[in-house]
């Protein structure tokens, strides 16, 4: 038996309407099965404001890959600017902030050695050829800010900053 095809305003409904149906349905599955954008509880620092400074010590890291008359090692310090506890923090100045920053600070001492573990295993996948070029250094730059926000947590991590970047 043969079904015959629906032509004009019942071909529209007939085919239609399922497949509306089905679009809807799946963009109320989208936008229900997608991960709420959270907004921070504290706000990024304005202009000519910081968050929470930790410095990691300098590592010596020896990278993979050398090409013949590339460098070998990387010499790297790097500071992460964090952010505070609470927004009161971009206010305070001098003594109170030092303060306010040590006791933060002091709370993160845990996650140094898998902050520096991250560094060494980033840095060690890349060549000099590619840390030789500006284009490079902000690759890596993401790559470690990726890898801090896994340890530290999603918005805990504003930026880093390379205090020292030697290769040799």
């Amino acid at each position: 038996m043969k079904l015959p095809i629906p032509r004009g305003r019942r071909a529209i409904l007939a085919l239609g309407l399922p497949l509306g149906l089905a679009a809807a349905g799946a963009l109320v599955f989208t936008q229900m099965s997608a991960a709420p954008k959270v907004t921070p509880k504290i706000p990024d620092p304005a202009t000519g404001q910081a968050g929470l400074m930790l410095a990691l010590d300098n590592r010596v890291i020896n990278m993979s890959g050398t090409a013949a008359g590339g460098y070998k090692y990387a010499k790297l310090g790097v500071t992460i600017e964090l952010r505070p506890a609470a927004a009161s923090f971009y206010e305070l100045h001098g003594t109170e902030r030092t303060k306010e920053e040590k006791t933060e600070l002091d709370k993160r001492a845990e996650d140094t050695p898998r902050l520096l573990d991250a560094l060494g295993s980033v840095v060690a996948a890349h060549d000099s050829s590619t840390l030789s070029t500006a284009e490079g250094r902000t690759a890596l730059k993401d790559e470690l800010i990726a890898a801090f926000r896994k340890i530290l947590g999603e918005e805990d991590v504003l930026n880093i900053y390379f205090t020292d970047f030697v290769m040799q």
